[in-house]
């Protein structure tokens, strides 16, 4: 997590925490063989996101996995990990916490006539 956040910091130019501090950090990536495959990374993060505020988590999709698996840095996990640098791309980060005490918001109304139907 720390390694992860280090290096994302890095490309984004900044010395803080991408990852606002949350304990858990869940990488999504893809076998770049298939055709579709960030357009299903992508599904898998909002299926997450949606999982985690269905029990109570916090989420949020963190940016910046795509270039921190092109690092050699991240390159060097993958192979930890298993997985061949080559074959698999970072889509993105989903962390998770538990959400400090007033940190949910209520959903905001919706815009009156902003669906129209035909």
């Amino acid at each position: 997590r720390d390694l992860l956040s280090r290096i994302n910091a890095r490309i984004m130019g900044s010395n803080g925490d991408p990852f606002y501090g949350a304990p858990t950090v869940l990488v999504v990536l893809v076998d770049r063989s298939v055709p579709t495959h960030v357009e299903d990374g992508t599904l898998v993060l909002g299926d997450m996101l949606l999982a985690a505020s269905s029990i109570g988590l916090g989420s949020c999709w963190i940016h910046r996995a795509k270039e921190t698996f092109e690092t050699e840095e991240g390159k060097e996990l993958l192979r930890k990990w298993g997985l061949d640098p080559e074959k698999y791309r970072g889509v993105g980060n989903c962390i998770l916490g538990y959400p400090a005490p007033g940190g949910t918001k209520p959903a905001t109304p919706r815009k009156a006539d902003y669906v129209v139907k035909a």
